[in-house]
């Protein structure tokens, strides 16, 4: 369904904000721009009608128009990998596309082409080489792909989200967020989905709001969603929504943000609120139509492009962010360990680490329990990890207080309830971390004694290891695995318990990196 498309790669940012700075850049065209994407501060790519694809390296002080992957397509999706390698989707009126550049956008390979299909977003996870490519529904089902090597190739298995007639989606309202690898896409069905890496698929009801045609979240549970009449914010990752009262009018096209601070695009005006939707200012007004607005992932500066050819800067320069990657959680009879990792820290001292025990009926009441220092000022990978033991029996929260130099603060939940006892059922969790070099945790949970075995498989099938094969009691177990002797790639591990007279069988991937 041909809309607006915006790619996002969620950065978890601190509250700030400094006087709007909006500045016109040069694009070199005057035709419609559907999409922009930020790598970096300096690394910009975008796309739009005609095939047309620009590309900066400089934050936009100068644009060139690459080589076209096709110029008999509206290209509508477009996500810089790095200055060489980026992915672009367009669609006609017989299929939808996806091409790959690994030069900068002299040549261009087609990596996928589905017939009948229109592409909305294609989204690069975490800065791993995990991609996701999002379509509209084709034979009564969403086109859901993954790929495990850039986008070079792409996979649906384990992808199924069935849509009823006549239902779509739109080609900027996708979002994914970190950590957690949650993410939502918008529908024209007063509803917004969010698949899950297992398969599995919520459904958000958006009362008054029948098309979402953008979608952001400024951390794993506040997101907004807009469309052609009201915007929607939510703090619970989208299981309840009010309306925030945005200004203008036309589509709203893009949503971007941080902190407590959130802009969008709508006809001719950039729109910014400094309260999570409590007020909202004009912010700038330009020539045109704004399709679409994307933030840098380290905070400097935003670009919004327009059906002109036209592309606004605006300098953000927030407090600097702290990047998390992951955060998990791992259980060892009454002691639990939460791991998380980060892919850069700017300004970090540090962690609280707060615990809440899961009560019925009563208000959430968070305890600090430990802090771990930061790294400061980083662009390498971190990866971080604290015990809190001898818990007793009960259900537990866990969240970091991530704070810089200055006092700021910001909160990253752990997404899933810790639960002290016997497991409820049986569970395989996905490995820590991931990608990994050159070992992982795995960690797996049976409700009941009984006869266990997990294998690693490469890509191929072969089986490349045995981690357990044996009886073992009801609890929480962890494995390492250790991939010192294997190469590069992607690695399949599986689980197949049969116990008190019940068969469980579970597989996950997971990726090498040397």
């Amino acid at each position: 369904m041909k809309k607006l498309f915006f790619i996002l790669l969620l950065i978890l940012i601190f509250t700030g904000y400094s006087t709007a700075q909006w500045t016109e850049q040069t694009s070199g065209i005057s035709t419609l721009l559907y999409s922009v994407s930020a790598v970096d501060n300096n690394i910009v790519w975008a796309c739009g009608a005609g095939g047309k694809v620009l590309r900066t390296v400089n934050s936009g002080d100068n644009w060139s128009v690459t080589a076209s992957p096709n110029s008999s397509l509206d290209l509508h999706t477009i996500q810089g990998i790095d200055a060489l390698t980026a992915l672009v989707g367009g669609s006609d009126s017989t299929a939808g596309y996806a091409f790959k550049t690994v030069d900068g956008g002299a040549t261009w390979s087609q990596t996928f082409m589905q017939p009948g299909g229109f592409i909305n977003s294609v989204d690069l996870f975490n800065g791993f080489p995990v991609c996701g490519l999002l379509g509209d529904p084709v034979g009564g089902r969403w086109s859901q792909f993954v790929s495990y090597d850039f986008g070079s190739t792409w996979d649906s298995t384990g992808y199924y989200n069935p849509a009823p007639p006549g239902e779509g989606g739109w080609n900027n309202s996708f979002f994914q967020a970190t950590p957690s690898f949650f993410s939502y896409y918008g529908t024209n069905n007063t509803k917004v989905y969010q698949p899950f890496a297992n398969g599995t698929i919520l459904t958000h009801p958006t009362p008054g709001l029948t098309n979402s045609y953008a979608i952001w979240g400024n951390d794993n549970s506040r997101l907004m969603t807009g469309g052609d009449n009201i915007m929607l914010y939510t703090t619970d990752g989208g299981f309840s929504w009010t309306n925030v009262n945005a200004l203008g009018t036309g589509d709203i096209g893009g949503i971007v943000g941080a902190g407590s601070n959130w802009y969008y695009v709508r006809g001719s005006s950039v729109y910014y609120s400094p309260n999570d939707g409590g007020t909202w200012f004009n912010n700038y007004t330009a020539t045109g139509t704004y399709y679409h607005i994307a933030l840098s992932p380290y905070g400097k500066y935003m670009w919004a492009v327009r059906d002109n050819g036209g592309i606004s800067r605006n300098l953000f320069d927030p407090a600097l962010p702290v990047e998390l990657t992951s955060f998990i959680s791992t259980i060892n009879g009454s002691n639990v360990t939460l791991n998380w990792s980060t892919s850069r820290e700017v300004n970090n001292t540090g962690f609280e680490i707060e615990r809440s025990e899961v009560r019925a009926q009563t208000s959430e009441v968070w305890t600090n329990i430990g802090f771990v220092n930061g790294n400061g000022n980083t662009a390498e990978n971190h990866f971080y990890e604290f015990t809190d033991r001898g818990l007793n029996q009960g259900k537990y929260n866990y969240r970091l207080k991530q704070i810089d130099f200055n006092g700021n603060f910001n909160y990253h939940n752990l997404s899933n309830e810790v639960i002290i006892g016997l497991p409820g059922k049986f569970n395989l969790s996905q490995n820590f971390p991931n990608p990994f070099n050159p070992s992982t945790k795995i960690s797996y949970e049976l409700p009941f004694d009984g006869n266990v075995s997990l294998k690693v498989f490469d890509m191929t099938g072969k089986e490349v290891m045995t981690l357990v094969n044996e009886f073992r009691s009801a609890g929480y177990y962890t494995v390492t695995f250790s991939g010192v002797n294997l190469s590069t790639g992607v690695y399949i591990y599986r689980i197949s318990a049969d116990a008190n007279g019940q068969s469980f069988s579970s597989e996950k991937r997971m990726v090498l990196v040397k």
